[in-house]
Parts: structure tokens; C-alpha cells; sequence
């Protein structure tokens, strides 16, 4: 028996010791990560004052999410990633499902580009990122679809294949002002996936399919706007 491991019996087991023996699984916490599937990849999400969670004081505003299912993960106000792919994405969450498309040519993805530019439309469009944040070991996706992150995006991209900082930026006109995406170069060292878990989530993340239609939760559209 390992130094790690646990012997459970009547007289030995309790709590603590079972926390201090830790996880004493067989497979490691990447391989229970790349048993999960690009459709299902956590969002990286930056959560504005306009946000309804931000609104109840349920959550930092202008901090980052990991935003998976109905789970809000605080990720501060700044966070670390390596950019790794990009795709077209349109999003339609006007009904009581998401329609989700991924080919730019597409007559469907157009006119949902075009519904967008309506206030309240619940529509978007931009460019999605296949993204990997480094200090919690997760691939994410990062969705750059209002006007503001549509105008950081080439910024974002520019960071291709290395690592950027991700942050919120200030932003004001003459008649409004609110909290954008903004991006620069990452100066702290990355804790880095393996060569074979990137190629396996960008081989997914490059062959979406054409459509997808899911059920809308409550607060999706809430987590998809930046």
C-alpha cells in the first residue's frame, strides 16, 4: 500500500483521514476531463453589471465565470489562457431553445447576425475561442459575440497559439458606458495541458456540426452576453 493510500476499516476510518489521504482514484483528473466533449466545454464568460446575477449580487461584477450548466465559478477579475482555436458562432436563444450555427455562409447564420443588431433580440454573433485555463487545468470556450468583444476579438486573436491575460477594459460614448473584454500579453508562467489533450479538444472544437439545437436554461442568455 502507497503512502497515499487508505486503509478503511471500522477502527481507522474517519473524515479527516479520508481528506488527508486525498483523491484516490485510479485515473487523474485529466483523464475525467477528457471524457467531456467540446459540446459540452465550460464557457469562459465576463460578468458586466448588466449581468442579472451581477444585478442580485449573486456574483463579482466584471470578474470572469467558468459558467457550466446552472454553476458560476469566480475566476477573479483577471484570467490567464492559452489560445488555441477560433471559429465563426451565431446564436439564436429567442425562443425556448438555443439554435446554434457555426457556418458564416449559412442563410440562417446571417439572419441571425442581422436580428442582432435589434435591442433585446437575444441574438449574437462573433467569434468563438477554444481556450485552456491553465490554473484550474480546464478547456473552455470563450464567446466574443456583442459589438464590443466583436471589436476586441482581432485582439484576442492575435494571441494565437500563446498566452494571453484576459481582463475588462472601461468603456464610454457619448450616451452610455459599461465594461468590455480587453486582452494582453500574459506575463506569469502557465501550468500547460498535454500534447494529446490539445489535439483531441481542437480536432472537436474544429469540426462542430452544423447546427445544434439545446433546451434554454434558466439565465443562459444572461451567461452568453459580454
Amino acid at each position: 500500500m502507497s503512502e497515499n493510500e487508505l486503509a478503511i476499516n471500522e477502527e481507522t476510518f474517519t473524515l479527516e483521514a479520508l481528506a488527508e489521504a486525498g483523491d484516490l482514484s485510479k485515473h487523474s483528473d485529466d483523464a475525467f476531463n477528457a471524457l467531456r466533449t467540446s459540446a459540452f466545454l465550460p464557457r469562459l464568460q465576463l460578468m458586466t453589471a448588466t449581468a442579472e446575477k451581477c444585478k442580485k449580487k449573486e456574483f463579482p461584477i466584471d470578474h470572469y465565470a467558468l459558467v457550466e450548466g446552472s454553476s458560476f465559478k469566480d475566476l477573479e477579475e483577471q484570467v490567464d489562457v492559452l489560445l488555441l482555436a477560433w471559429r465563426p458562432k451565431a446564436l439564436d436563444m429567442s425562443g425556448d431553445e438555443i439554435i446554434t450555427l457555426y457556418e458564416k455562409d449559412d442563410k440562417e447564420f446571417k439572419d441571425i447576425a442581422a436580428k442582432s443588431e435589434f435591442k433585446d433580440s437575444s441574438c449574437m454573433w462573433g467569434y468563438e475561442f477554444l481556450v485552456w485555463i491553465g490554473h484550474i487545468r480546464r478547456f473552455a470556450t470563450f464567446f466574443c459575440g456583442s459589438k464590443s468583444a466583436r471589436r476586441e476579438a482581432p485582439n484576442v486573436k492575435g494571441f494565437m497559439n500563446g498566452a494571453a491575460t484576459l481582463r475588462s477594459k472601461f468603456i464610454e460614448t457619448k450616451k452610455y458606458s459599461w465594461q468590455g473584454i480587453d486582452v494582453c500579453a500574459c506575463s506569469t508562467p502557465m501550468d500547460m495541458p498535454s500534447k494529446a489533450a490539445v489535439t483531441v479538444e481542437i480536432k472537436k472544437f474544429n469540426n462542430p456540426p452544423k447546427q445544434s439545437i439545446e433546451r434554454v436554461e434558466e439565465n443562459e442568455a444572461d451567461a452568453q452576453a459580454v
